[in-house]
């Protein structure tokens, strides 16, 4: 058996169909490499055209696209005999082809290229490729054609191979239970090839007994008992013999007549059976269309009345979805009814919630003014007690100050006049209150107090009802004495120069390493120390003093360059004891 076998796309010469056709049927197969022209169907099929021309083969088998490729050269060479076998064939190639949506179809055609990647191959195919496709996809094979096909096939949908069976007369399926690669289903192909031959050998002898039958019928009618002694050799030549005997001219020429005339009934003869061959291939093709459209006409049939049917139903489904519509919209109407009035209601009820809210607002607005009166009568009243029995506290030390006027030795600090009055809260230690003191005990100037001695110290410090010695660890009467000693001095005309200059001409001579520098420290208010007011602070900033710890860390030398730098009168930093004051105040 001689054999021609196109491979698949990824199949190879040496694969199971081919070894198997060799080895276990004993076939003589001839096996090329299928893309040795190229990836393309075209290619594929002119490798087995070339093979056909040059070749006799008892059949043509081709397996997925070598089966499509086989399909192609049926089509092309259908005067050559040989019978087909396609294998899972791979019509629809063009459709079927994996990414032929618009998108990948666009790209292949206008990069011209596509890489395709399988089991084994890696390769860029040409745009070509599908071009072949799309020409060569459904060939219509020419010749005894048998397809074996797997229902299960994951790459060939077996439906392509139905409607190849179903347009071609000359085909036949056969479906097996199996995958693309229809490895349980080889051992078929010698049962499908043997069936398929004897098809092709019955049908020849028809042809050639149907010649002959027609060949009587022309014979038949030439009767030659009507000639006896006359032999025809030769049926439908022109030759032939008269026996002896028959010598008569006209006889010869009748019977070279009728001999004409039969080889013109033989050519009708002839022609009339290749007429009704054709008839009859027509007649099939008539009644296979004639049954496809009536199919189609019953599948349409079919479809109308499933067309009816489903608009039959629509329109009941319509007819009660209506209804449901109209129920829906009626308690929708109802809902929205009930809804209105809920909301009417509770509108009402909103707003005498609102009136009810807003009356107790304004019980409790006048509740918290009534409180709050109260409230502020209960301080005032208290500030008022706190008041009084502070007045009366302060009247009660005052009266027993006062009482105490006899102990003090006024022959010797003097007594002031009515209207003669020192601001004595000058004075470190002497507030608003030690002043009325002071002055209910008679004493209201410096003068007065720069003359106490120790023991007259004493006397007030006892007068004043202050803790032993405070009076004179104050140093009242230095204090006095230097305040005596400035009232002549107008601190704030003593400085002609821009302040600015007096702190660079004066800076320098302060003693920075032991006051240190004030950096980004917190200023302090530094007119809380007694004879600094708001010009001397800012004198002290523009030199760089800011704090109180930078001036209780002054000494006499110090406080002399200070003292200098604010053009004050010689020792009035010092003799207002401003180290002191600042170490009280840091200490408080």
């Amino acid at each position: 058996m001689r054999v021609l076998f196109a491979h698949g796309f990824e199949g190879s010469p040496h694969g199971s169909k081919p070894s198997y056709m060799k080895e276990a049927l004993g076939w003589e197969v001839t096996a090329p490499k299928m893309s040795e022209l190229g990836w393309s169907i075209a290619n594929q099929t002119e490798v087995l055209t070339r093979l056909i021309d040059e070749n006799e083969f008892d059949i043509v088998i081709g397996s997925s696209m070598g089966g499509l490729a086989a399909a192609n050269a049926s089509s092309m060479r259908p005067d050559e005999d040989f019978v087909l076998i396609l294998m899972a064939p791979a019509f629809g190639l063009a459709e079927n082809w994996e990414g032929m949506e618009d998108t990948g179809r666009n790209a292949w055609k206008t990069t011209g290229e596509r890489r395709y990647t399988g089991f084994e191959l890696d390769i860029m195919l040409p745009w070509e490729f599908m071009e072949a496709a799309e020409k060569m996809s459904w060939p219509i094979p020419l010749h005894p054609t048998a397809i074996m096909h797997g229902k299960n096939d994951e790459v060939v949908p077996i439906s392509f191979s139905r409607k190849v069976e179903k347009e071609c007369s000359n085909v036949t399926l056969h479906e097996f239970d199996d995958t693309h690669r229809l490895k349980d289903s080889m051992r078929f192909i010698s049962e499908i090839s043997d069936s398929l031959r004897a098809g092709k050998e019955r049908k020849t002898s028809d042809e050639e007994t149907e010649s002959d039958k027609v060949l009587e019928d022309v014979m038949d009618e030439f009767d030659v008992s009507e000639h006896e002694g006359i032999t025809v050799s030769g049926t439908g030549e022109e030759s032939f013999s008269v026996e002896e005997g028959d010598t008569a001219d006209s006889e010869i020429e009748q019977l070279e007549a009728e001999m004409k005339n039969l080889e013109a009934k033989m050519a009708q003869k002839k022609e009339a059976l290749e007429i009704s061959r054709e008839e009859a291939r027509l007649e099939k093709k008539i009644r296979e269309e004639e049954e496809r459209l009536a199919d189609k006409e019953a599948e349409k049939e079919r479809a109308g009345k499933e067309v009816e049917e489903a608009i039959k139903k629509a329109e009941e489904q319509v007819i009660v979805a209506k209804a449901e519509v109209d129920e829906a919209l009626k308690k929708a109407e109802r809902e929205r009814s009930e809804a209105e009035e809920a909301r009417l209601i509770a509108d009402i009820e909103e707003e005498e919630a609102r009136e009810a809210k807003a009356d107790a607002d304004a019980a409790q607005r006048k509740l918290d003014e009534a409180m709050k009166k109260a409230e502020d009568m209960g301080k005032n009243a208290e500030k008022i007690t706190e008041d009084l029995e502070k007045d009366k506290r302060e009247d009660e030390i005052l009266e027993r100050v006062g009482s105490r006027v006899d102990q003090i030795d006024w022959s010797r600090i003097g007594k002031a006049g009515e209207e003669v009055h020192d601001d004595l809260t000058m004075i470190n230690g002497i507030d608003e209150f030690i002043q009325r003191k002071l002055n209910v005990l008679g004493i209201k100037t410096y003068e007065q107090i720069s003359k106490m001695d120790s023991e007259i110290s004493k006397t007030v410090n006892d007068a004043l009802e202050f803790l032993p010695e405070r009076v004179t660890e104050m140093e009242w009467t230095q204090q006095a004495i230097t305040m005596l000693d400035l009232q002549d001095v107008d601190v704030r005309s003593s400085v002609d120069e821009d302040e600015a200059v007096v702190a660079d001409l004066s800076a320098s001579k302060i003693n920075w390493s032991q006051i240190g520098e004030a950096g980004d420290r917190k200023s302090d208010r530094m007119t809380e120390i007694k004879g600094v007011d708001a010009d001397i602070e800012k004198k002290l900033k523009i030199l760089g003093i800011r704090t109180f710890d930078q001036i209780s860390k002054m000494d006499k030398e110090t406080a002399e360059a200070v003292n200098g730098a604010l053009g004050f009168a010689p020792g009035r930093v010092t003799k207002m004891m401003w180290a002191q004051q600042a170490k009280s105040l840091l200490e408080e």
